[in-house]
């Protein structure tokens, strides 16, 4: 009797479990015939494009309330960018895989594995990122065995044809609809022109005219002693999005209800763009902030033209959300700073957004209302040269520290944050020069085009900047007076007088209303809020002023050191105090004689804690709340 040798029997059934499972991937993905090389081209393009028309509506559709001419470029932009990551994937490929119909599958299957989580994300955006990767896998698996098994080009054309239809829809959505509003505005008044300049992230005291020493802002000073000055104006919150909504609405956060990051200003408030349009003016705006004063967060409504993430290869590239994701990953893990692309700052300059206005502003003859978003002051603050080195001591350490990395922005910044502080501050300030010469530029076009003259040209600021003040490096993590106090400049010959400041503590949630009582609007009360030029134009204080509340939502996105990390903050300014609630924390500042808010007297002054924290409550319990 013989017994079988094992070895060969384990060899034949290993062998036979390899065999099954080429086998099985032969028969999956192997392709008798030669692949043509039409097959390769259509492939990326019909992939990419209906993956650009399905992530694409549906980005626009979830975010922004299927707003037709969001969708539209949404969707456009998406089939674009991911067309180019599919490219990008296809030429990895081809450098990996000795046959070319392999590597068109694999990227392919590259790009699906990309795209997949991300799509999962939107739909449950609870589920845990290893249960996003399985799903990508598994689609990327079976999205490759159908395009291997089923592809023609038959199958592929209205893959390409309708995105390429909607994409091109799309693109000519917004100059037709503007073109449509435009033919049907009243006869234009005979009103001046306004432009609205907003520079993000400018806290006040880094302006000679607030004081300050450094001479960061020549064209600034000139400017505003020939207008009004609000020595004390402050925002209605320390960042962007609510800050935004406040001067377009003129109502508060707790009213516009715009609080969060993935908040968006209801349509159920008119904005001074509303208004200004009504009465035959033409409206746009120009942004580059791409993140939050976007239509996407409602900020179209009431401008016929706007411009924002599509200004620029980094701005749309940021607005989808497959790039968004490689890009900050990239990004973070090269510099720690999310928002530049390797040290380059993806945002539009002062340059670009003011060409863009004044081609914008030239090619029509009714009166326009121009607001402006400027970014250059926002970290990362990276102006181009010599403005990077213009006050810098050491400009070979500045070219190496040219904005704060992630260690400082967290809430507990990094001990080397303190010893490169000034290096962070020189860059602040040479950025603020830059735009200064910007402005200079945009309005002497205006000028030369005959238009500056009968314009008026209001100047401001959504919020400050914290640099090391009270430990904290940027901004929306406090209501500090350098994170809420903002500079705020009239300016208008004829209309507006010159060399005048104004001591009395004002919000730029006012600036909606100012404008309609300064452009004579037959409706001044279409907007809440009171005119700041009552304030200049009695020789007297005028009494019952109301004193500016700021608000901060509770964002435990945070680092958990941060002040706002569980609870929301609430401040109010008034001619003496500046007072901060913090859930049951108070804090008190006497802000004239303590201007860098050092010195807490709430235990001192309980009795005027008590009395401003009322004023708070009165003020939110008596205004109509936001939907």
């Amino acid at each position: 009797m013989s017994v079988s040798a094992p070895g060969p029997q384990t060899e034949s059934v290993t062998g036979g479990w390899k065999a099954r499972l080429l086998a099985f991937f032969r028969r999956e993905f192997g392709r008798p015939e030669p692949a043509r090389i039409l097959d390769l081209v259509v492939v990326p393009i019909a992939v990419s494009a209906t993956a650009g028309l399905i992530s694409g509506t549906w980005n626009a559709a979830i975010e922004h309330f299927l707003d037709p001419a969001l969708i539209g470029y949404t969707v456009a932009v998406d089939v674009c960018t991911q067309f180019v990551i599919l490219v990008l994937a296809l030429s990895l490929a081809f450098m990996t895989c000795r046959r070319a119909w392999s590597g068109a599958l694999l990227s392919v299957a590259v790009f699906s594995l990309l795209v997949i989580p991300e799509l999962v994300k939107l739909v449950f955006p609870g589920a845990d990122y290893r249960v996003r990767w399985c799903i990508a896998a598994l689609g990327a698996f079976q999205i490759t065995r159908t395009v291997n098994r089923h592809l023609h080009i038959r199958f592929a054309a209205w893959m390409i044809g309708v995105p390429a239809l909607v994409a091109v829809c799309a693109l000519a959505f917004g100059p037709v609809r503007e073109y449509s509003q435009l033919s049907t505005l009243p006869e234009p008044p005979n009103s001046p022109n306004v432009l609205i300049i907003i520079v993000d992230t400018l806290r006040a005291d880094h302006l000679p005219t607030y004081g300050y020493q450094r001479d960061t802002s020549p064209y600034l000073t000139q400017l505003a002693q020939q207008g009004v000055v609000f020595d004390n104006a402050t925002s209605t919150a320390s960042w962007t999005l609510p800050s935004h909504a406040s001067m377009l609405t003129g109502l508060y956060p707790h009213e516009h209800r715009v609080e969060r990051m993935i908040d968006i200003l209801s349509g159920s408030w008119p904005n001074v763009g509303d208004v200004m349009r009504k009465r035959g003016y033409r409206t746009g705006a120009f942004s580059a902030n791409y993140v939050f004063f976007t239509r996407g967060h409602g900020f179209g409504r009431g401008f016929s033209h706007f411009e924002g993430y599509e200004q620029n290869l980094g701005g749309i590239l940021e607005t989808i959300h497959l790039s968004r994701f490689i890009l900050e990953k990239l990004t973070e893990y090269t510099i720690g700073v999310k928002y530049a692309f390797f040290g380059v700052k993806d945002w539009a300059t002062a340059e670009t957004i003011d060409k863009h206005a004044i081609d914008w502003i030239d090619k029509g003859r009714r009166p326009f209302f121009v607001v402006l978003n400027y970014t250059d002051v926002h970290e990362p603050v990276l102006p181009p040269e010599p403005y990077r080195n213009m006050y810098a001591a050491n400009a070979p350490a500045q070219n190496q520290s040219a904005h704060p990395q992630k260690p400082c922005l967290d809430f507990e910044p990094k001990a080397s944050c303190h010893s490169d502080r000034q290096q962070f501050v020189d860059t602040y300030d040479g950025s603020i020069r830059y735009v200064d010469d910007s402005i200079q530029h945009l309005l002497s076009q205006l000028n030369e085009q005959g238009q500056l003259q009968n314009t008026i040209v209001v100047l401001t600021s959504d919020h400050g900047q914290e640099f090391d003040d009270h430990g904290i490096y940027g901004h929306a993590k406090s209501l500090y007076r350098q994170e809420i106090q903002v500079p705020l400049v009239i300016w208008k010959p004829g209309l507006v007088p010159t060399s005048v400041r104004v001591p009395t503590p004002v919000s730029t949630a006012a600036i909606p209303a100012t404008i309609l009582d300064l452009v004579d609007a037959d409706d001044k009360q279409a907007l809440p809020g009171r005119s700041l030029a009552m304030l200049w134009r009695s020789n007297t204080p005028v009494s019952g002023w109301p004193e500016p509340i700021q608000e901060l939502a509770r964002f435990n996105g945070l680092e958990r050191g941060a002040l706002n990390y569980n609870t929301s903050l609430e401040s109010i300014v008034t001619p003496e105090w500046h007072y901060i609630r913090m859930g049951t924390k108070e804090l008190l500042f006497d802000w004239k004689n303590d201007p860098d808010e050092a010195h807490d007297l709430s235990a001192a002054q309980p009795a005027v804690c008590a009395a401003l924290w009322t004023k708070i409550k009165t003020a939110e319990a008596t205004r109509p709340q936001g939907h």
